[in-house]
């Protein structure tokens, strides 16, 4: 039953990254961070939906082996999206960051 509401679920949570990435494409100053949530939040997407459409999660389903093989598949490629997603996410941060901007900005000063 939580292999099911996982199922269900994610595909929530991986619609969410995709909208925070198109509208980080859309008025960002880190485009990389933004295209990187993007592509990892299809990815995510992807994953999930083909766990939700072919592998169908019904309660009470018998579940073997080569179910929980795919299901193993599943999570693979969708926590590689996430992985994406985080990676973006620390991209957009550091493009976006007064403050490290700043202090990058002193400590490369021109030599005379």
């Amino acid at each position: 039953m939580i292999d099911n509401a996982g199922l269900v679920i994610r595909p929530f949570v991986a619609l969410i990254f995709l909208l925070g990435g198109l509208l980080l494409l859309r008025g960002s100053a880190s485009r990389l961070g933004a295209a990187c949530i993007t592509a990892g939040a299809v990815l995510f997407l992807g994953a999930e939906l083909y766990g939700v459409f072919t592998l169908r999660p019904f309660v009470g389903r018998f579940f073997d082996e080569e179910w929980r093989r795919q299901i193993g598949t599943v999570d693979v490629v969708a926590t590689l999206g996430l992985l994406l997603c985080a990676a973006g996410l620390v991209t957009h941060a550091f493009g976006n960051s007064p403050h490290l901007r700043t202090t990058a900005s002193t400590t490369t000063r021109s030599q005379p």
